[in-house]
């Protein structure tokens, strides 16, 4: 493992409230999450975490599932966090896992959003040529870095998910965000198996009826894992399901986190 890295969080709620820490997937960010993180904030005090290489966290060339548990773990004990409910999103379900392997004391109860602990056909190289290619130090405005992509993916939503990495430079032309270089070389990782082993942890296992990312037989083994597990298919939705559809996420994930 690498060197722990001093992540960037954004905080909602009060600090006497029970800690919700809450953990995105691959290229996105706490951004991503700060409206379900307002309703949230109402019983708890939220951590939006911004993990390594992604958002306004530190940029690293290890980017390992058990390296992103040892930058949580950091994170908790530089904000005396002792025992958290822990959420987790694709890649951030895959870390939120590894952490409850690594450190299951810390944690109060584990929610894990569309992802499966075993490992994944690698997916993501088309999404990494089209933004590796951007004409991003030559583009004069999102627009135009929009429709490279929109020409490369066709999928509005994906586009439109990305966009909001794009950064405009004060002396002109764009900057992704996230450490893509990196990521891209990390694919192989973040579609890694993590850890799941038999525990007692309260274990809620949310998924898009619409995504392919859990199928019967990741169900299978959380079953067989999980003393306590909890399961909710969201007919209807995909692999974003907190965005397309953010009242059910809610509401499912609260009365879990609250029962």
């Amino acid at each position: 493992m690498s060197q722990a890295l001093s992540l960037h969080a954004r905080l909602m709620g009060e600090p006497d409230q029970a800690p919700l820490v809450i953990l995105h997937g691959l290229l996105g960010t706490s951004d991503n999450w700060q409206t379900l993180g307002k309703a949230y904030a109402k019983t708890h005090f939220v951590h939006l975490i911004d993990q390594r290489n992604d958002g306004r966290s530190p940029h690293h060339p290890e980017h390992s599932y058990a390296d992103m548990a040892q930058d949580l773990e950091q994170y908790l004990n530089a904000h005396g966090l002792e025992r958290i409910t822990l959420l987790g999103h694709s890649m951030g379900g895959k870390t939120a896992l590894m952490f409850a392997h690594m450190h299951p004391d810390r944690i109060e109860k584990i929610i894990v959003a569309d992802i499966a602990s075993h490992t994944y056909s690698p997916h993501h190289q088309p999404i990494f040529d089209a933004i590796q290619s951007a004409p991003l130090h030559l583009a004069k405005s999102r627009e135009e870095i929009q429709q490279h992509l929109m020409n490369a993916l066709e999928d509005t939503g994906v586009v439109a998910f990305l966009m909001k990495n794009a950064r405009r430079l004060k002396e002109g032309g764009f900057q992704w965000r996230p450490n893509v270089d990196v990521l891209a070389s990390a694919l192989g990782h973040v579609v890694d198996a993590v850890p799941l082993e038999t525990n007692t942890l309260p274990t809620l296992v949310i998924y898009g009826g619409q995504s392919d990312y859990v199928d019967q037989g990741a169900l299978d083994d959380f079953d067989a894992a999980c003393m306590q597990l909890d399961v909710h298919c969201i007919q209807g939705a995909g692999h974003w399901l907190h965005a397309s559809h953010p009242e059910e996420f809610l509401e499912v994930t609260l009365d879990f986190i609250m029962s």
